[in-house]
Order: structure tokens, then sequence, then C-alpha cells
């Protein structure tokens, strides 16, 4: 993936929060991928506009004292996402 790409949303995924867990969800499918805290922010902030690197910097200023997990977890955090089809790249 490269710095560049831009994630969005998978259409029709949404996002609950059911004792204490965080779940992205797809009703008309039945598909549910639990999630983390850290996770599920980084999916708000796929919105097809922003790219990788917007969300790390993002993240990045409202976390400084994280800055260099940000820089690691996003990425990988992304690729996982991808691979539960819960994003996709635009």
């Amino acid at each position: 993936m490269a710095a560049g790409a831009i994630p969005r949303q998978a259409e029709d995924f949404q996002i609950e929060r059911l004792d204490g867990e965080v779940i992205l969800f797809h009703p008309a499918n039945n598909t549910i991928v639990h999630s983390t805290e850290t996770a599920s922010l980084i999916w708000h902030l796929c919105d097809g506009k922003r790219t990788t690197d917007d969300i790390i910097a993002l993240l990045t200023a409202a976390y400084p004292e994280n800055a260099e997990t940000i820089a690691i977890d996003v990425p990988d955090t992304l690729e996982i996402l991808a691979e539960h089809r819960v994003i996709v790249w635009a």
C-alpha cells in the first residue's frame, strides 16, 4: 500500500458498540468484524478523500506522544481492514 493510497469505508458497513466491544458489521451479508477502539477511529477517518498519510498526520496531531507507533499502526490496521473488506481503496 502506497502512502498516498486513499481508503474509504466499504458500503453499508456500520459500527456498533456491544458489551464493551466495537464491531463493524454489514447487515445485508451478515459480516461481522471485531474491532479495537483504535481501528474504529481509523475506520471513521476513511472517507475516500484522505490518504493514508493524511490519516497518520491527523492522528499524530491529536496524539503526538504516540507518533512513532501511529506511523506503523495506521498502515497495518488499514491492511487488516482491507483484508476483511471493511474498507476499499479509492
